[in-house]
């Protein structure tokens, strides 16, 4: 089955370490090619680019990353923990 690119809005915490601050605004989608998933259910994605690189955030785009049912971006750290990086606009 051949992979389809997909886009999803990427809205970064503020604050990574005061989740009460909320998440950054980001005028970009990012695009990115549905790998799978986890046994945990989250979907696995890999980025591709950013749709509208001009209006996107600085950032440190992750390669592979992960989004939950519930619209939450995460990466997994060296230790196997999945850690919420990022919102989208799609819950």
């Amino acid at each position: 089955m051949a992979q389809r690119k997909k886009h999803t809005g990427f809205f970064p915490w503020i604050d990574p370490k005061d989740h009460e601050k909320g998440f950054k605004l980001n005028f970009s989608e990012v695009t990115y090619l549905e790998i799978g998933r986890t046994a945990e259910g989250y979907k696995q994605a890999q980025f591709v680019a950013l749709r509208h690189p001009k209006l996107a955030l600085d950032f440190d785009y992750p390669r592979d990353f992960y989004i939950s049912a519930e619209g939450m971006i995460l990466v997994k750290s060296s230790q196997g923990k999945f850690e919420v990086i990022a919102k989208t606009d799609h819950a």
